[in-house]
């Protein structure tokens, strides 16, 4: 049995984020400006910062 903070961690660490418009899996982000950005395939505009860079 997993714990809740292993279920959080492979959730946040290995799954994309679902588009905040409609809701689909977001393979990658597009930046256009410095306010605007595409998610990718479902092509909503979307905030640029759905996606973070791992440091």
């Amino acid at each position: 049995m997993r714990s809740d903070q292993e279920t959080s961690d492979d959730t946040d660490s290995s799954s994309p984020p679902d588009c905040p418009r409609c809701g689909a899996r977001v393979a990658f982000v597009t930046a256009t400006g410095p306010m605007t950005a595409s998610a990718s395939p479902c092509g909503c505009s979307v905030p640029p910062n759905l996606v973070r860079r791992e440091e």
